[in-house]
């Protein structure tokens, strides 16, 4: 059983060191091809073999990831579509649904899309999954372990991933902003700046742990923190004032949007 990785970039190397650390695959069993110098020379580190030629990955793996930017996706695949046959697929480009893809490599290729997220860098990714109807359970547990080795998993049906793209997807963005938002209140208030990002950094990371280890409901959590007349219900009636909320409800629907229109979906 053979993995091979087309593209090199920050989520791949992330994949790759993750699926190296689990055993999911041996290092002598995985393929990469990247066609930029600096980061093939950064695979090559981790003992897999590499090369400039996609079809070398294809010809020699049994799972495919194709790691590169939506826009360029469907042209990559169109120049190994020769090589794929029945070769499971796994695409993590946003927006490019499992009909484009079998449009391109034809009806035998078995296409798993997913959407992973760059928490993935420190194993502690969340990765949404569909799957194409030909792709067996076996190998389906193989592409779960794949993304399982650098975090967490949720199977979704295709017509929900462009959500997922908008919520796991792009969510650290939403939750980087918050943290620079909150350290700049807590600068403007005197404390130091590593400090501040600190503060910040490991109470964001300490409540969503709490939220996953207890499977408590957010609203009974910030209850918890919210005291009668205190300090913190101050802040959320702030929030609820400014919309904080409906602000994050509307950028994740035009995200979804977004992602939809990448597709050519409605």
């Amino acid at each position: 059983m053979k993995l091979g990785v087309i593209g090199a970039g920050n989520m791949s190397s992330a994949i790759l060191q993750g699926v190296i650390k689990a055993g999911a695959f041996k290092v002598e069993d995985i393929y990469v091809s990247e066609i930029l110098e600096d980061k093939l020379a950064k695979a090559a580190q981790l003992g897999v073999h590499t090369t400039t030629d996609a079809r070398v990955v294809v010809e020699n793996s049994d799972y495919i990831m194709f790691g590169v930017k939506p826009n360029v996706i469907l042209k990559v695949m169109d120049g190994v579509k020769n090589f794929i046959g029945d070769k499971v697929v796994i695409s993590i480009a946003a927006g490019i649904s499992v009909d484009s893809m079998k449009a391109v490599l034809g009806k035998k290729a078995k296409v798993v899309r997913t959407m992973p997220n760059m928490p993935a860098l420190v194993g502690e990714g969340m990765t949404a999954v569909c799957k194409a109807d030909d792709v067996s359970e076996e190998e389906m547990k193989v592409v779960l372990d794949i993304f399982n080795s650098i975090g967490k998993t949720a199977l979704l049906p295709e017509t929900l991933i462009n959500t997922a793209t908008a919520t796991n997807g792009s969510g650290p963005a939403y939750v980087f902003m918050m943290i620079e938002a909150m350290a700049d209140a807590a600068v403007l208030h005197g404390i130091p700046r590593d400090t501040a990002y600190l503060l910040v950094s490991q109470t964001i990371l300490g409540a969503a742990k709490l939220a996953l280890d207890t499977g408590t409901h957010p609203g009974q959590l910030k209850d918890m923190v919210c005291s009668p007349g205190g300090t913190a219900i101050e802040a959320v009636y702030q929030l609820e004032l400014d919309g904080f909320r409906a602000s994050l409800i509307n950028a994740i629907d035009r995200c979804v949007k977004k992602a939809s229109s990448m597709g050519g979906q409605k």
